[in-house]
Order: structure tokens, then C-alpha cells, then sequence
């Protein structure tokens, strides 16, 4: 009898323990962090005067720079070096970033009669193209640039088919060094590229309309 209920008991006790020092494991893990998510943010541009060109523009995908191709807001600590916000992170990858916000922008602007995405109709006329150099913070600044090459499809030469390909750079000073205020920064700098893209692009199809 006395050996029948010490195996019973030795067959409760057992799992007992087990769950005991698994609760205790589970107790000491720390929670998972937050990470926050963070994206460019402002109001595009006055619409620009005057009818829009009777022509459409597709907005590629843009490419990034290696460096920067990766949703890490990075942070530029000198020459060869580079640091990330630790639990903070663009939502989108840089290049899609700029690219949906030109798109955004040249739409509004009313300077063509259709905008497409990358996604959309392959008969537009114009196409326009973009590659990320510098998305980061930089000497308490959130520095942008990007080279856009804007395409006329409609010319035979492939050499005369880049209407123009220029680089926009352009910084924006920090309040502090934190993923709020480089949003904050980089949102600034991307608008007012943004503004001189939309003055260029009208600008250049003004001079063809013209000739």
C-alpha cells in the first residue's frame, strides 16, 4: 500500500516540477520590443497654373542606393560610418517612399492629363525615373537626394529621348537627433524637392510646347 500511493504520488509531483520550472523560464523572458514605424509626411504643392499637357507620364519604381535600401533609418556618423535607430523603422523601403510621394505630387500638381504608377498603363508618353543616392541623417540634418531622368518615349534616338536628367539634394535641420525629428526633417527636404520637380517638369514641357 505504502509503495502504491509513493508511485502515485511520484507520478503527479513529476509533471508538478516540470510545469513549475517551465513558468519560471516563461517569467523571465522579456517582452517583445515595439518597434515604431515611421513615413514621410506633408502637404504637396499649390496645383500649378494652366492646362494640363495632353499627354500621360508613368512614375517608374526608383532604385536606392545600396546603403539605404532597407527600411533601417539610418544615421551618418562620419566618413565609412553608419548607425540605426535601434526600435525604429520607415515603414516602406526609402525608394518606393519618394517614388509614391512624386507620384502623389505630380498628380495634384495637374501638369498632365493622366499620372500612372509603375503598376498602370504601359501607353504613356512620358516616363519618369528616379535612383536614391543619400535618405539618411546627416550632421544633425535630414539629407535627401535623389536623380531623376525624365523620359520622352516618343523620340526615336534613345539619346534624345531623356528630356532632362537632373539631381535634387536637398537637407533639413533636426530639432534633435531622433527618428521623430528625422521623419520630420526628411519630410521637409523631400517637399521642397518635390516643389522644384513639378516647377522643372512644367517648365520643360512649356519649352517643347514652344518650339
Amino acid at each position: 500500500m505504502t509503495r502504491s500511493f509513493a508511485g502515485t504520488a511520484g507520478l503527479y509531483c513529476v509533471p508538478l516540477i516540470c510545469l513549475a520550472l517551465i513558468a519560471g523560464c516563461l517569467g523571465r523572458t522579456k517582452p517583445p520590443y515595439v518597434m515604431d514605424q515611421y513615413t514621410l509626411d506633408y502637404a504637396p504643392g499649390a496645383v500649378t497654373a494652366g492646362q494640363p499637357v495632353q499627354e500621360l507620364i508613368r512614375v517608374e519604381r526608383f532604385a536606392v542606393a545600396p546603403a539605404f535600401n532597407s527600411t533601417n533609418m539610418a544615421i551618418r556618423k562620419g566618413q565609412y560610418r553608419f548607425e540605426t535607430y535601434n526600435y525604429s523603422r520607415w515603414r516602406v523601403n526609402p525608394a518606393d517612399m519618394v517614388a509614391g510621394f512624386v507620384l502623389r505630387d505630380i498628380t495634384r500638381a495637374g501638369i498632365f492629363k493622366g499620372t500612372y504608377s509603375w503598376y498602370d498603363s504601359d501607353l504613356s508618353r512620358y516616363i519618369l525615373e528616379g535612383y536614391v543616392d543619400e535618405f539618411c541623417e546627416s550632421s544633425g540634418k535630414g539629407l535627401l537626394s535623389v536623380r531623376i531622368t525624365l523620359v520622352d518615349t516618343k523620340a526615336k534616338n534613345p539619346v534624345e529621348q531623356v528630356v532632362f536628367q537632373r539631381q535634387y539634394t536637398q537637407s533639413a535641420p533636426m530639432d534633435d537627433s531622433s527618428p521623430d525629428a528625422l521623419a520630420a526633417a526628411l519630410s521637409a527636404a523631400m517637399k521642397e524637392v518635390s516643389g522644384r520637380l513639378m516647377t522643372d517638369i512644367a517648365a520643360t514641357l512649356r519649352e517643347s510646347a514652344d518650339k
